[in-house]
């Protein structure tokens, strides 16, 4: 190197500008050099890499390979990468669906975090008395019945109707129209034949009495005759029978409760405005 250059390299290196940009070089170098060791972690575990091979074996019936194994770690980094960022710029702000979503969770959340006790014998039968009739089998009866079209042609359905009945009641036959319903039943509840037929014809069935033909009594199809052949009344099984539906439902109320009682304190710590009025 000649004088020359020398000469003018000390001058630039004297110069403050020059000091100012290597200064601030190093300090910008050192702040991303912190950020970067400061950066938030996203971290996969076993566990959760466990769950995402068991959804996929449970979707496709194998397990995944290596190469797909790994493209669903790296979706699943991209979702959560998506996710926190999202946050971060108050995406979720103002947004109902995710505020939903949310809100379910805390509240599945307060469901496991509230410790239940298992109910003992006295709560469980003070349970089922207050609630015997959810646990009812509902009567149920064995019936015949003929049936006669609204859309018939020829002789009406009332006088069809009234026709066949003298003969039914006498000991004779009588013809049906046709019908796509069955025209005899084994054994239905009274809760099926009103959904099939219609309120007014369960009705009907109900104050039959055993072993006669009554009617017509209509339908949304047209008149019937109805013949009920036996009955089996409403019954109500024993705790015994049905302990462990009464405990699942004494298990889910008290779940509820607890989770009502969480949502009330909520509201103590929090201040709730509706319309700029106190809540």
């Amino acid at each position: 190197m000649n004088e020359a250059v020398r000469s003018g390299l000390s001058r630039v290196l004297r110069e403050p500008l020059v000091h100012f940009l290597v200064l601030g070089g190093l300090l910008f170098g050192a702040i991303a050099f912190a950020n970067h060791l400061k950066r938030p972690v996203v971290r996969i575990d076993s566990q959760e890499i466990e769950q995402l091979a068991s959804y996929w074996e449970l979707q496709s019936q194998r397990p995944p390979t290596r190469e797909e194994l790994a493209a669903l770690i790296h979706e699943r980094v991209d979702e959560e990468l998506l996710a926190r960022e999202a946050i971060r710029l108050g995406l979720d702000k103002g947004d109902m669906i995710v505020r939903r979503r949310l809100a379910q969770k805390m509240a599945f959340a307060s469901e496991d975090v509230a410790a239940l006790s298992e109910p003992d014998e006295k709560a469980l039968q003070a349970y089922y008395d207050a609630n015997r009739e959810r646990y009812a089998t509902p009567g149920r009866v064995a019936m015949r019945h003929v049936y006669f079209s609204s859309d018939r042609t020829g002789e009406t359905p009332q006088a069809a109707a009234a026709a066949a009945l003298s003969r039914l009641q006498a000991g004779g036959e009588a013809a049906s129209d046709p019908s796509l319903l069955p025209l005899t039943y084994a054994d239905i509840a009274e809760a099926d034949i009103a959904r099939d037929y219609g309120a007014e014809f369960a009705a009907a069935v109900h104050k039959a009495p055993v072993g006669a033909w009554v009617g017509p009594a209509p339908s949304a199809y047209g008149l019937h005759l109805i013949r009920v052949e036996r009955r089996l009344p409403t019954q109500i099984p024993p705790l015994a029978d049905v302990r462990d539906d009464v405990r699942a439902a004494w298990l889910a109320e008290r779940r509820q409760e607890e989770n009502r009682k969480f949502r009330a304190s909520l509201r103590k710590r929090y201040k709730v405005e509706i319309a700029g009025l106190p809540q």
